[in-house]
């Protein structure tokens, strides 16, 4: 066990995926439905690991803040998004650590992006509607050396599903079901 990840598992579960292609295929899925104002609940749907389905019980809120015609009860969109890409990245790093052998003692990722609402707002042709940048900065302390840990972040980032979501242009389909009342 290293970093709460059990080494000897993460070896093995490599190897089955290396042996067995189709358990390295995930499905994701949430449901979000809208309840008012700004405000939505969220659940996560089953997920499948390969050919298992895995129960996920797991529901949370989006809203906005109050200057954004919220009422300021849960976390936006974006800080969702920006904590979707920390804890990947985490993940990434400690998995990583953990199959050099590396001891990590402390792990802190501070993230940070603007947006300009003109975009979103459609008031400047101009303005970019997502973060047209974002910046973080990774505190670590462990057993390993300051090279080291920069080759972890360089593959943190490399082998993150969601930093590579952001950094790769994804396709995004959409259907609309709708009912008139």
């Amino acid at each position: 066990m290293r970093n709460g990840i059990p080494a000897a598992a993460l070896s093995e579960f490599v190897n089955e995926v290396r042996d067995t292609p189709h358990e390295a295929v995930m499905d994701y899925g949430i449901n979000i439905t809208w309840e008012s104002g700004t405000r939505s609940h969220v659940e996560a749907k089953p997920m499948h690991v390969g050919g298992h389905r895995v129960s996920r019980k797991f529901s949370w809120k989006a809203d906005e803040p109050r200057q954004l015609m919220g009422t300021n009860h849960a976390a936006n969109p974006q800080e969702l998004l920006l904590s979707g890409l920390g804890a990947c990245m985490m993940v990434s790093f400690l998995a990583g650590a953990s199959a050099k052998g590396i001891q990590i003692e402390t792990l802190e990722i501070d993230f940070e992006a603007s947006l300009d609402l003109r975009g979103f707002m459609g008031i400047e042709a101009n303005s970019a509607v997502g973060f047209p940048e974002i910046q973080y900065t990774i505190h670590v302390t462990g057993d390993a050396s300051a090279e080291a840990f920069e080759t972890l972040h360089r593959a943190s980032v490399v082998h993150s599903p969601n930093a590579q979501t952001i950094l790769n242009q994804v396709a995004l389909k959409g259907a609309i079901v709708s009912t008139s009342i």
